[in-house]
């Protein structure tokens, strides 16, 4: 299973342009979602699972894609102590929008905003 690897290594090519959180967040949830793909939508080895990221000044959007039938999306809370089924439930507490689309193929997309840094504090620029 290299699929959730590269696409990790992927999600690296943006250190340079988000903040180190949402980078955090980003990495987190597409590792997840990549392999959920392999996981669940019943690829064979020529198969394929497409990672798209794209950052703006407002955040950053990610779909996942695979030739999966696709699925319902219902959020469960996975038990604790579960070492699976934590990847929907960590999009919906993460992610600022999210969704799930098919037509032939399965596309899990989602968006972070970006926040800006706080100002800092009056008693931090005294003490600057």
């Amino acid at each position: 299973m290299q699929a959730p690897a590269e696409a990790r290594r992927s999600v690296e090519q943006l250190a340079e342009k988000l903040e180190p959180e949402c980078l955090e967040v980003v990495r987190l949830l597409v590792s997840e979602l990549v392999t959920n793909s392999v996981r669940h939508a019943g690829l064979r080895g020529e198969d394929w699972v497409d990672l798209t990221l794209q950052v703006t000044k407002n955040g950053v959007r990610a779909a996942i894609t695979d030739r999966g039938e696709g699925f319902q999306a219902i959020r469960r809370q996975p038990a604790p102590g579960s070492t699976s089924g934590w990847g929907l439930f960590l999009l919906d507490e993460l992610a600022d929008s999210w969704g799930v689309s098919g037509d032939g193929s399965t596309r899990v997309w989602f968006e972070i905003v970006r926040r800006p840094a706080p100002a800092p504090s009056a008693s931090e620029l005294s003490s600057s």
